[in-house]
């Protein structure tokens, strides 16, 4: 080129994307070129490895100047930072939900010269205990509190020759999967708020999650949070699920595709006859996706779930 880059330099813009049956296109991922390794071969064809990342890369390498904050809502103070001059995210690649946890905004709260934004923003969501992610077309997304519901399933994965089939299943059942005491104390003050579960601390031993900067403006959204967090009974759930698109329809290609994190599915698995239970079906939320695209096996996909 005129500037002597190759076509492959780093940050040039990437999109991966497929086609629907009704040729619609869809993104399964919007990022940037971050490196890449040109390998040469004596005698052969030469090589090369091309690295990405979304945007979140981007965020990562970004530190605020000092800034006084304001008490406001999760999603406010989300909008402001990516708003911040340091920081200019573009407003058309934002998809910010309305939070539901006040953060402070006293002395105690400002932010400091030097601030990761990417480390920031991971401490406001910890506060909102919602969703901050980077969609499969490229938006950043902030979504609210989760609560204790799942939205309605989109994709139903069975076994059993009904609804969309898969080929790997993962499923985990750990004590490590117990918090029976959660600790929560918020930048503007030394009192921390603790929440415990007597009888899971009987059964299990104590086993604590702790949070000591916590961004949320008072004591009392502090203790709320930590009674959020207590999980006291371990539940045994599917961890992950992989299917392969030489196994789907083209319909169920299009339904697989388009499935982002923060979506529900629905996982059953059928057990050998006899068994009671004869099957168990979860329905679970989407926090990771794995594609993995080669000439030999084609298209495949991993979800990993959450409860």
């Amino acid at each position: 080129t005129a500037e002597a880059k190759p076509g492959l330099a780093p940050m040039r813009s990437v999109r991966l994307s497929r086609y629907s049956a009704t040729n619609v296109k869809e993104y399964l991922f919007v990022g940037k070129i971050v490196n890449f390794d040109y390998n040469f071969a004596l005698g052969g064809l030469d090589t090369v490895t091309v690295f990405c990342a979304d945007d979140f890369y981007l965020l990562s390498q970004t530190y605020l100047d000092e800034y006084n904050v304001s008490e406001e809502l999760s999603s406010v103070r989300v909008s402001a930072i990516l708003d911040r001059p340091e920081v200019a995210f573009p407003v058309a690649n934002r998809s910010i939900g309305t939070g539901t946890q006040t953060l402070g905004g006293d002395a105690a709260f400002t932010i400091a010269q030097g601030t990761n934004v990417l480390g920031y923003l991971a401490q406001v969501n910890e506060a909102e205990q919602g969703r901050l992610y980077m969609s499969r077309d490229g938006d950043i997304v902030f979504e609210p509190r989760i609560g204790t519901t799942l939205d309605a399933s989109v994709a139903d994965f069975h076994d059993d020759g009904t609804n969309i089939p898969y080929n790997g299943v993962g499923i985990t059942f750990e004590a490590d999967q117990v918090v029976n005491r959660a600790v929560v104390q918020h930048l503007g003050s030394n009192n921390p708020q603790i929440a415990d579960d007597a009888g899971s601390q009987a059964t299990y031993f104590i086993q604590t999650y702790s949070i000591t900067n916590s961004l949320l403006h008072n004591d009392t959204a502090a203790l709320e949070l930590a009674t959020y967090l207590l999980d006291p009974n371990p539940e045994p759930r599917y961890t992950s699920l992989a299917t392969g698109f030489p196994l789907l329809s083209s319909a169920q290609c299009d339904t697989v595709a388009v499935l982002d994190i923060g979506d529900t599915i629905t996982i059953e698995k059928s057990f050998a006859p006899g068994t009671n239970p004869a099957s168990l079906a979860q329905n679970l939320a989407i926090e990771g996706i794995e594609h993995t695209i080669n000439v030999n096996s084609g298209h495949s996909v991993t979800y990993y779930t959450s409860p």
